[in-house]
């Protein structure tokens, strides 16, 4: 036979029963006639409400099953594809508005026709205004000074590009040995993190000044990044004007302290020529304002 014997924790539990029940009764929450037993019924029917309303989930389910197979057999024995809500964006084209495009112009159809870009391009005299061409420097897209003079006296550099190559050994230049030992520079015998391009030009800092200062400063200066100021702009232009400048960036550079050689070279094409400060024919203007490079490609900085 089962044991009758009522644990301490079950006494403890019945007790805390009859005191909530007693509790309940001296606010009038439910009558003094209800017992024990009908809590457990109310449980018993609330337990039953949730299993019928299983069940009746279950049924769902499964007529869901059935209409998704005979779908699938509607395509192939393969499911079919749910409908998904595709946020439309909030700028389209005009082909996506379903509005007419609007028409090329003779010198696109000439492009698309041709593939030839030349007829989108406009030189300097032809796209910018009198006051923006009166006020211009022209140049002829060659660099003709040498480091700058200060700069030049605290490195102790030559007086000219012939005698810097010849007083570091000279010898014949190749770009498969730009340092002329012998061997070829590869990624795996530079320091970690640093490009061969810009480990060999910082070998050749007496030798070959331009090539050194196309990727570094002044040794001892930092470099600066972002924009140009106002200040730079106008040493820029001085320069420009006195040696005039398309070639030879790094020399270029010397005399725009805390630049380097390439980020001239990115200044002079993206806002020197596209502003018309400066007209070199090497340029010319495409139709968005950008400037395009129409001139003999060289492999000099």
């Amino acid at each position: 036979m089962p044991s009758t014997h009522v644990s301490e924790y079950e006494q403890q539990r019945l007790e805390n029963i009859r005191q909530n029940r007693e509790l309940l009764v001296s606010l009038n929450l439910i009558g003094d006639s209800h017992d024990y037993s009908s809590g457990a019924a109310d449980n018993s029917a609330h337990v039953t409400g949730r299993r019928q309303i299983v069940k009746e989930k279950k049924a769902q389910r499964k007529t869901s099953d059935a209409e998704a197979s005979g779908d699938e057999a509607e395509w192939g024995g393969t499911k079919r594809p749910r409908s998904r809500i595709t946020a439309q964006p909030s700028r389209r084209s005009k082909r996506l508005r379903g509005e007419s495009a609007e028409p090329t112009t003779p010198a696109e159809d000439l492009v698309i026709e041709t593939g030839d870009i030349r007829g989108l391009l406009s030189e300097a005299s032809l796209h910018f205004t009198g006051p923006v061409l009166d006020s211009a420097i022209r140049v002829n897209g060659h660099y003709t000074g040498w480091v700058e003079p200060a700069v030049q006296e605290r490195l102790g550099l030559e007086s000219n590009s012939t005698a810097a190559w010849e007083s570091q050994g000279g010898g014949k230049f190749s770009f498969k040995d730009p340092l002329g030992t012998g061997k070829r520079i590869t990624k795996k015998s530079v320091p970690s993190g640093q490009s061969v391009a810009k480990y060999v030009a910082s070998k050749l800092l007496k030798k070959n000044p331009n090539a050194y200062f196309y990727r570094h400063t002044e040794p001892g200066v930092v470099q600066w990044t972002g924009d140009w100021t106002d200040e730079e702009r106008d040493i820029f232009l001085n320069v420009a004007r006195e040696f005039s400048c398309g070639d030879k960036w790094g020399l270029f550079s010397t005399y725009i302290p805390h630049r380097v050689g390439y980020q001239c070279s990115n200044y002079y094409r993206q806002y020197v020529i596209p502003a018309g400060w400066v007209i070199d024919d090497n340029y010319q203007i495409d139709s968005t304002g950008h400037a395009v490079y129409v001139g003999k490609h060289k492999r000099s900085n």
